[in-house]
């Protein structure tokens, strides 16, 4: 196979070849940047390249079906049997991180993937612009959730029943003092909805959001809200609307020198939006209305020392179903997982972990899954 070299790929590697890291010349703004960067020849726009190569050697002791991502939507509730093992890389990302200084402030571009796209194909997670600290335009976690407490689990999926997403959305962020800030967004909405007949969804308007978040001394305690709208236009009838909305209360508490506690507490009509679930559907009537939803997570992190970590989290969640849901729709589920990590440099690491999820259908149908993964990861730069 003959490789070719495009003109951009030619130029950035010229770029990085000639380009002077910051740790040596020093830095002359007032950004102190750390080692691994550079400045652009001819510029004063610093750069980093940057992520991890993470390899998964996944076996799972009952059926479920995302082979690849431990998603308990997917285990079946039909009493079906049998193990299974797989490999898989995916989770591999790559980032690019550019910075330069204005008169507004220093200006950020930010781009990631990983290798989660259809046959292994690069897809992106996060592209944005950012304009001190305040702008923030572009896809990028939710101004819903709280990125701070992500469960630090070998499984790419994360909790069931937990705000977890990206968007993209325009969002300011104002001061409150030292320790406060205050977060508003308009975010691209979603319409996963079920309908009582053939017709036609739409989203009038954006998601609106906002988060309030206080940052002490060991962690952080953040509370949001969201309120989104979705229109149904069934081919003979009436135009139907229905409105979402939901409130995370979620943080983090440092225990001892380095261990952490984080937790989180969902709720809303149509609090699922947050999770890529369904979150809407017919009622006794066939009105489209939102499905309200409860959820909590608790994790911890354990340092046994400078080498050996571990983390436990547990979530759950449950459904207030609407009537013209088929029964085979999910109403409750649980995910727990446990590992320990192996630091044996400070930037790789070799892991086992152990997860087990609980699927209870709305007919009272249920299913369990566990899973063992093995996964080594190196940090990139």
């Amino acid at each position: 196979m003959t490789l070719r070299w495009s003109p951009l790929a030619a130029g950035l590697v010229w770029s990085l070849a000639t380009a002077t890291p910051l740790c040596a010349q020093g830095d002359t703004t007032k950004h102190v940047l750390k080692p691994g960067w550079w400045l652009i020849p001819g510029t004063t726009t610093r750069m980093t390249i940057g992520g991890y190569v993470k390899a998964d050697l996944i076996h799972d002791l009952k059926p479920i079906g995302s082979p690849n991502y431990f998603d308990v939507s997917k285990i079946p509730t039909d009493g079906s049997t049998g193990t299974s093992t797989h490999l898989q890389a995916m989770e591999t990302r790559i980032f690019l991180d550019v910075r330069r200084d204005s008169r507004f402030g220093e200006v950020r571009g930010f781009v990631e993937g990983d290798f989660f796209g259809s046959g292994n194909s690069f897809r992106l997670r996060h592209a944005i612009v950012q304009v001190g600290e305040r702008w923030l335009v572009g896809q990028y976690w939710s101004t819903f959730m709280d990125e701070l407490i992500i469960p630090a689990t070998l499984d790419f999926e994360k909790p069931a029943a937990y705000a977890f997403a990206r968007h993209a959305q325009f969002r300011y962020t104002h001061p409150l003092g030292d320790r406060l800030q205050l977060a508003v967004a308009v975010e691209e909405p979603s319409r996963n909805v079920d309908t009582p007949s053939p017709g036609t969804l739409s989203n009038p308007l954006p998601d609106l959001v906002a988060r309030l978040k206080h940052t002490g001394t060991r962690g952080h305690l953040l509370v949001a809200g969201f309120v989104g709208n979705v229109a149904f236009a069934p081919d003979s009838g009436a135009v139907q609307q229905m409105t979402t909305s939901g409130v995370n209360l979620s943080g983090g508490l440092q225990v001892g020198e380095k261990d952490m506690l984080t937790a989180q507490v969902i709720y809303g009509p149509g609090i699922a939006r947050y999770r890529f679930g369904t979150f809407g559907a017919p009622d006794a009537n066939a009105i489209i209305q939102p499905i309200t939803g409860l959820a909590a997570t608790l994790g911890y992190q354990r340092h046994w020392s400078s080498e050996w970590t571990s983390f436990l989290v547990l979530n759950a969640g449950t459904d207030d179903p609407q009537a013209g849901q088929p029964g085979s729709d999910m109403d409750f589920a649980t995910y727990g997982a446990v590992n320990l990590l192996w630091h044996f440099t400070p930037y790789a690491y070799a892991g086992v972990e152990y997860l087990h999820g609980l699927r209870r259908d709305i007919n009272g149908d249920e299913g369990t899954a566990d899973r063992i993964m093995v996964s080594v990861r190196m940090n990139i730069n």
